[in-house]
């Protein structure tokens, strides 16, 4: 409420204390002094060094009693750290010959304290015995912004009650918010109390909490006070401020204030101060799109002409019009003059310079925003953004002067009436509206002549005085050919609506109709030439629609406009619109591009127009098309024949029947038939037909396999059809002496996708369970809920291999040839040197890779590798052959069944689901886990 009555954003003073607070253990602590008070709970460390040699840990008692072997008993409750240390010291020194004693802090005790009231979590927090009522709020979630930070109650266990004001701690950096803190202390935080809240030029705005009692070391009492607490005057010097009251009724009423009478505050009281001094004397500055601003020195006879040049200003400085602001004689906002620029700069302009004035230069984003969507927005009585208003003061000035008169000018004359209906682009608030010359915004509008129709920029344009129309329309992008002025406050229309050309040509833009009429053809042509990317055989026409009060879309073709077989009248108004062939093809086979770039509405109306080419075209696909287009046409969009196309075989499969009557359709409309004449045919093909062009010879495919390791030739082999593995070994001369047929690495591309969609397809089944209980009554706890999340990510970025279990070794292919795998293109074949080791991996103390012994078996392995963790499942471990085919043990590790472990084998220890037990697909957690160990151990294998 205090924000929307200031017309600035305003925060409660202290609040952002608790910005981010979370669950603290308190405060950060250094050293601790031998001042520290000791007291039950803290642990002690003793160093005895000489004679006697030990060292021990001892803690206080509830009793306050330290109780230490040899020594008699030692109060040290209550008691400075120091004194307690130098009492040890001397009971050594007496009960030890020759030894010394140290005596350490090893852990302070904790204190436990209630926080109760508005903070985020209420409840008993537990802190370190250096935590303060401060950390206890923190730890607590902090003060909740209908907290009170200024009258807190602390009791200590008694009853003993005392009041806590943050305020002082945020003020002077003391208070009882910096005492330390006592076991069994409640903290109750009440409602907040009255506030009152102080805007304008001052160092620290923002709502502040009035004291609780009459008399307050911090204050606000009265408003005085309120600026001191809101860190005084920006600037020094006269001040307009004024206290904003709420009467019982609402009303706000205005009370004089002033730096010699003070006015004692009451809740909901809003100090708006705005200082009145420090001005310049002497000088004249320049300001806006110029290369130097700044202020300039007043000589005697200076005109304002004399200010500023052609050589000074920027290339976008608004020539028709730039804005004096120059003092009054009674003080406060200057007056505001609108000069013409041209006029200065060409020096018909006499004014002369005074003291103190201001000449604003205006810039292209300057008058650009005026037509912006939330100026529009506001002048056609749309309800403002109030993020808006906070970021732009030119908004913001706007804003109040429509609602101070709703009958005025700007409110419901006719720059009103022509906004109504025009959207302008959401361009950003300029630096020029954003400072304390927000009332500029107002007054620019004042100025200003509506441009409406016949343009490309629609919007207001600040004007210093009458202006001729045809200088004006081009910098709204239009034309005018006519005589006429306009002036301030008019609405004016180039002559028609003209035609709007735009996408991928050679100059967009507005073009006039005239008197002898536009055509389409006339349109497309010259500067409104189709670029080469753009899509040829579908563009939109948009015409207005009385009737239906909106544009009735139509489709043509601009290839068949450009080859002179197609041509159209247009009118004013027409939109003509054309697109690049990426965007209309944006669609592959029946994918849609995850962010089309077209609109939903004109993508439906294209999808009920297409044509689908097939067979030996360059690009075949499915292309929308505005009709029936010649044949020829067609083709060239998809970029001609393929060397393997055949021309003169071209297939055409019509358009399915439209829905008529019973019997009245004709199903042989419908069957396939050959074009007459082939690429050559001039037959027209309509929305809806597929047209195929047949193919000379069948195409090439891709019949490479990479064969590697240990055989006479490696290297890439073209297969034949039906080609097996050992007929590509014995073309590649047979196995070297050092193969190990039996680790062989097999690897196929469909196999990979298979085992990569079913990790992904495990992952999105971990999501979705997750989701579920994450909205039902009794929710996972956060850390099993990372923990989930953990695991969908591994699946998700685990590597798949596709590696299959084939069989390598010639001899015995050649005894069961029913092992030999036919190969296909892109296969992978690798046959390792014979291994020396085992490799242990997973779950184990040691991971490690193991020489092989033919007399150890699995659980040999598992001891050397360290055992097995606490995590491990050792139900479930399994050997991964070295073919890549994996053997689960049959019982635990310790009672195992499994075949003797060859060289290059690995044994997997699996991670235990009992972390998962609570997600309803626990029993298929085990089998992901072991999947995820699986891939792992393989990627290391083939690694290797």
């Amino acid at each position: 409420m205090f924000s929307d009555r200031a017309g600035q954003e305003l925060r409660l003073f202290g609040r952002d204390l608790f910005d981010g607070a979370g669950v603290a253990e308190g405060p950060a602590l250094g050293a601790v002094g031998d001042d520290y008070r000791l007291g039950p709970g803290d642990e002690l460390s003793l160093l005895l060094r000489g004679q006697a040699a030990r060292t021990s840990r001892h803690r206080i008692g509830a009793d306050g009693l330290l109780l230490i072997d040899d020594l008699r008993p030692i109060q040290a409750a209550g008691r400075p750290l120091g004194e307690v240390r130098a009492e040890l010291e001397a009971a050594v020194a007496a009960s030890h010959v020759q030894t010394q004693a140290f005596l350490s802090l090893l852990s302070m005790r904790r204190v436990g304290v209630l926080v109760l009231g508005q903070v985020a979590r209420p409840g008993r927090v537990s802190l370190p015995a250096f935590a303060t009522p401060l950390d206890a709020l923190i730890a607590a979630g902090g003060v909740l912004p209908d907290g009170s930070l200024r009258s807190i109650r602390l009791v200590r266990p008694g009853g003993e009650g005392a009041g806590l004001d943050l305020y002082d701690l945020l003020t002077r950096g003391e208070g009882a918010a910096a005492d330390l803190l006592s076991d069994g202390v409640r903290l109750i935080v009440p409602p907040l109390g009255p506030t009152v809240a102080v805007a304008g030029s001052v160092k620290r705005p923002g709502i502040y909490e009035l004291p609780p009692g009459p008399v307050s070391g911090t204050g606000p009492d009265d408003t005085a006070d309120l600026l001191t607490l809101a860190g005084g005057a920006l600037r020094p010097g006269r001040d307009r401020s004024s206290l904003l009251r709420l009467s019982p009724e609402g009303l706000e009423k205005p009370l004089p204030v002033s730096a010699g009478s003070p006015v004692t505050l009451r809740d909901g009281d809003l100090l708006i101060h705005a200082p009145d001094g420090g001005a310049r004397v002497g000088s004249v500055s320049l300001w806006g799109a110029v290369a130097e601003p700044g202020g300039r020195v007043l000589a005697e006879g200076m005109r304002l002409a004399d200010l500023v040049d052609r050589d000074m200003l920027l290339p976008d400085a608004w020539l028709p019009m730039a804005v004096l602001l120059r003092r009054t004689a009674a003080g406060g906002a200057p007056q505001m003059r609108a000069l013409d620029l041209s006029a200065l700069l060409a020096g018909r302009e006499a004014e002369p310079a005074r003291d103190g004035d201001r000449l604003v230069v205006l810039s292209a984003a300057d008058i650009g925003f005026l037509r912006s969507r939330s100026v529009l927005a506001l002048l056609s009585q749309q309800p403002p953004d109030p993020l808006h208003l906070a970021e732009c003061a030119g908004l913001a000035s706007l804003a109040a002067a429509l609602s101070a008169d709703p009958d005025g000018v700007l409110a419901a004359g006719p720059l009103a009436r022509a906004s109504s209906g025009v959207e302008g682009p959401p361009l950003p608030c300029p630096p020029l509206f954003q400072g304390v010359d927000g009332d500029l915004l107002p007054f620019l509008l004042h100025q200003s002549v509506f441009m409406r129709r016949g343009v490309l920029r629609p919007g207001p344009y600040p004007l210093a005085g009458p202006m001729a129309l045809s200088a004006l329309a081009p910098m709204a992008g239009g034309n005018f050919a006519g005589k006429g002025n306009v002036a301030p406050g008019q609405v004016a229309d180039a002559v028609g609506d003209g035609v709007l050309l735009s996408g991928p040509v050679r100059q967009p833009g507005l073009r006039s109709v005239g008197e002898e009429g536009l055509s389409l053809r006339a349109l497309l042509s010259g500067a409104g030439a189709p670029l080469p990317d753009a899509y040829g055989l579908a563009g939109l026409l948009e015409r207005a629609d009385s009737a239906a009060s909106g544009r009735r879309p139509s489709l043509f073709a601009p290839a068949e406009v450009v080859e002179g077989r197609f041509d159209l009248r247009l009118r004013d108004g027409d939109r003509v619109t054309l697109f690049r062939h990426d965007e209309v093809m944006a669609v592959e086979g029946d994918k849609l591009d995850p962010v089309d770039p077209l609109d939903p509405a004109l993508r439906a109306l294209l999808s009920e127009r297409m044509v689908a080419l097939r067979g030996g075209v360059v690009r075949p696909g499915e292309y929308p098309v505005a009709g029936p287009l010649p044949l020829p046409l067609l083709l060239r969009a998809a970029g001609g024949v393929k060397p393997e196309g055949d021309p003169s075989r071209l297939e055409l499969l019509p358009p399915p029947p439209g829905p008529r009557g019973e019997g009245d359709g004709d199903s042989r409309a419908v069957v396939p038939r050959e074009i007459t004449g082939g690429v050559a045919a001039v037959d027209m093909i309509p929305p809806g037909a597929a047209l195929r062009v047949a193919l000379r010879q069948r195409p090439q495919e891709r019949r490479g396999v990479l064969l590697a390791g240990e055989v006479a030739e490696p290297g890439i082999y073209d297969i034949a059809p039906g080609e097996t593995l050992s007929m590509l070994l014995r073309r590649a001369g047979g196995l070297t002496g050092e193969a190990y047929p039996a680790g062989v690495i097999f690897t196929r591309e469909s196999a990979r996708l298979a085992e990569e969609e079913g990790l992904r397809r495990n992952a999105r089944e971990l999501d979705r369970q997750l989701s579920q209980m994450l909205g039902g009554k009794n929710p996972p706890d956060p850390a099993r809920v990372e923990l989930v999340r953990a695991l969908a990510a591994d699946l998700r970025g685990a590597t798949a291999l596709g590696r299959i279990t084939v069989e390598a070794n010639p001899e015995v292919l050649g005894e069961r040839p029913e092992l030999d795998i036919p190969l296909q293109p892109g296969d992978r074949v690798h046959i390792p040197k014979r291994p020396l080791t085992v490799t242990v991996s997973g779950e184990v103390l040691a991971p490690a890779s193991l020489l092989f012994d033919p007399e150890k078996e699995t659980m040999d392995y598992l001891r050397e590798a360290g055992g097995l963790t606490r995590f491990a499942d050792d139900d479930r471990i399994f050997v991964i052959q070295p073919n890549g085919a994996a053997q689960p043990l049959e019982s635990g590790w310790l009672d195992h069944d499994v075949a003797a472990v060859l060289p290059g084998s690995m044994i997997v220890v699996p991670r235990d689901a009992e972390p998962f037990e609570w997600l309803p697909l626990t029993q298929s957690i085990t089998t992901i886990l072991s999947q995820i160990a699986f891939s792992a151990a393989a990627i290391a294998a083939i690694s290797e």
